[in-house]
């Protein structure tokens, strides 16, 4: 295996946890409720999206509109499986905050409680059907391999996803940046869509 800086090797509980929660954002889509995965969407990348569209309205705005252009082209996700991690890093340390006040929590000498945050890679295959806008009837079955990008406190197996719009080598990076550069390095599976038939 490659020693790759910022790659961790978590219990394998963590691993399982990381896998649920990427399971329920797909089951959660297979209801049509997309709106789950806006909420669930990390913080930090949620703003950086922002960021880029003008404002955090207009990127609710955006993502709202996307997910009604799902429904109304009658898209549907029919199934949809998370595996196993296939890597972690160690990406990020931050003030504990206390999330009944939103403020730094303290230990008992009174210093603020810095934590890390794991990043996983999740593999997923998800199923989507859709009809054609022409043929009256006809529906298409797409299956879909690629993954998730679930990130979460360090013992807190609360897991945020960079959902909204897949984010490239250089939008991890750009966020994290002792993250390798290499989809290898990094435990990326390769993306690949085909039609069932």
């Amino acid at each position: 295996m490659i020693s790759v800086q910022g790659q961790v090797a978590v219990d394998h509980n963590v691993a399982i946890s990381a896998q649920k929660a990427v399971q329920k954002l797909g089951l959660e889509m297979m209801k049509g409720n997309f709106k789950f995965g806006q909420d669930r969407m990390y913080p930090r990348w949620k703003r950086r999206l922002a960021k880029r569209v003008g404002s955090m309205e207009q990127l609710e705005a955006q993502l709202a509109a996307a997910a009604q252009q799902k429904i109304n082209m009658q898209l549907a996700v029919t199934a949809f499986n998370a595996r196993l991690p296939t890597s972690f890093f160690s990406v990020w340390r931050a003030k504990k905050i206390d999330p009944r006040t939103g403020k730094p929590m303290r230990d008992a000498t009174g210093r603020e409680i810095i934590v890390d945050h794991w990043l996983a890679v999740v593999p997923t295959k998800t199923r989507v059907k859709f009809p054609d806008a022409k043929i009256p009837g006809k529906n298409y079955l797409l299956e879909e391999e690629g993954y998730t990008i679930a990130i979460s406190e360090k013992g807190a197996n609360d897991w945020h996803f960079m959902t909204g719009l897949k984010p490239t080598i250089q939008d991890l990076r750009s966020l994290f940046p002792t993250l390798p550069n290499t989809a290898k390095e990094l435990g990326l599976p390769r993306s690949v869509a085909r039609e069932i038939k």
